[in-house]
Parts: C-alpha cells; structure tokens; sequence
C-alpha cells in the first residue's frame, strides 16, 4: 500500500489519483512528495480572526420565539 502524499489516505498500489482528495500527477503528485499534517484551526477560530471577534450561537429559546412570532405575523396576514 501507498499513501496520498497531499492528504494521507491509503491508495491502492496501481491507483493514478487519490479517491479521497483528487490529487494526481498534474496536481502536483511526485516521487518524494511527503504528506504534513498541519494542525488547522477550527471555524469558529477563523471567524475569531478574520472578523475580530467570537460569534454567538443562537439560543434554541431565540429561534423558536423567532418562528412563534414568524407564524403569528403569517397568520395575521390571511385573516
């Protein structure tokens, strides 16, 4: 067995292209290539990042309110 050298994954002995991550011989596929596995930050750090702070996780209180007074203002308008 050999490995992908862009994700990891296991790839049969005569595979021509990773089923996991799509790489091949012209996407860089090379003798010697060497898989890193780089730590990636999670989403919610991402968004810490690039926008400067946490965003907050609606409460599941908030949405059903959100959908009573939705359905209420629905209702409204029909009768």
């Amino acid at each position: 067995m050999k490995f992908c050298p862009h994700c990891n994954a296991e790839l049969k002995d005569d595979a021509s292209f990773c089923r996991h991550c799509g790489s091949d011989m012209n996407t860089g596929w090379a003798e010697g290539a060497d898989f890193t596995d780089l730590e990636t930050p999670d989403y919610e750090e991402i968004l810490e990042n690039e926008f400067g702070n946490s965003v907050k996780k609606k409460s599941p209180i908030t949405i059903a309110v959100a959908i009573i007074v939705a359905l209420a203002f629905a209702l409204l308008m029909f009768f």
